[in-house]
């Protein structure tokens, strides 16, 4: 990413609406690696790997924290031209993958994933910090992830027990903290936003920018890598982090650079 107009306007934008599209990042033999690296996680699932909403049809299977052991995924993030991308992005010198999970959605219709924020588990303390989606099936805006824009500058909400009530999704996860509103049932009160995905195409957003997915027929499968960079620093969250992390609470205090085995260095790949 080489054009400093339209580097400055992505990080614009990434700061004022807390998301953007990035057609085209990934070539067909990089969306190929992302196919096998899912096929091998779901063949060798991890411990954290657990279904949503299980035996109902908003059905969701998830995975997450194998990247030390999905070579696929590994390769992808190291190799090809995702964790430049981020970077240039995010404004920063250097990149840390804080972690990497799978969902897929399977069956004639794929039920939307309640509106969340990332941020609300997550450890990290910053702005410099991404989640960044990949699709392997090419999706419809309105069927794509969706986005509340400018969310992120906004109140952090107290969660949303995605394994919990398929009929109340703005039960929170932290109680002490402000209680989702129904987005859903209020969409026009809300500037939302979505985009048209293409295999390839890659979506970046801020982990406080609330986001759901939309629903849509058939079967989804999506790689979503988490990324920070220099300024992120350790921040204890109101209950029991996700992912949890073992450890980090013993070594870290509030504001520590965020510096763990846990989280490997990723870009610049040859230094450090």
């Amino acid at each position: 990413m080489t054009d400093a107009a339209v580097l400055t306007d992505l990080r614009r934008r990434f700061a004022d609406d807390g998301v953007v599209h990035l057609p085209g990042v990934l070539n067909a033999d990089w969306m190929e690696l992302v196919h096998l690296g899912i096929r091998r996680n779901l063949s060798m699932p991890g411990p954290n790997a657990r279904k949503l909403y299980e035996g109902t049809d908003r059905e969701i299977y998830l995975d997450y924290l194998n990247y030390r052991v999905i070579p696929e995924f590994q390769l992808l993030v190291r190799e090809s031209p995702v964790a430049g991308v981020v970077a240039d992005v995010l404004g920063s010198r250097e990149l840390w993958l804080f972690f990497e999970q799978i969902w897929i959605k399977a069956g004639g219709v794929a039920r939307r994933t309640a509106w969340h924020q990332d941020a609300t588990t997550w450890l990290t303390g910053g702005e410099q910090v991404c989640g960044l989606w990949i699709t392997l099936d090419p999706l419809e805006a309105e069927h794509s992830l969706e986005f509340v824009r400018g969310s992120h500058r906004g109140t952090l909400y107290g969660g949303t027990q995605l394994d919990g009530s398929p009929y109340d999704d703005t039960a929170p996860v932290y109680p002490d903290m402000p209680r989702l509103p129904d987005i859903e049932g209020h969409r026009e009160d809300y500037d939302i936003v979505s985009f048209p995905n293409e295999p390839g195409d890659v979506v970046l957003f801020h982990p406080a920018c609330l986001h759901g997915g939309g629903a849509g027929p058939g079967r989804r499968r999506t790689l979503s890598l988490r990324f920070y960079g220099d300024d992120v620093v350790y921040r204890p969250t109101a209950g029991r982090p996700s992912p949890p992390y073992p450890g980090i609470a013993s070594t870290h205090r509030a504001g520590d650079p965020l510096r763990s085995f846990w989280f490997p260095k990723v870009f610049p790949i040859h230094e450090g």
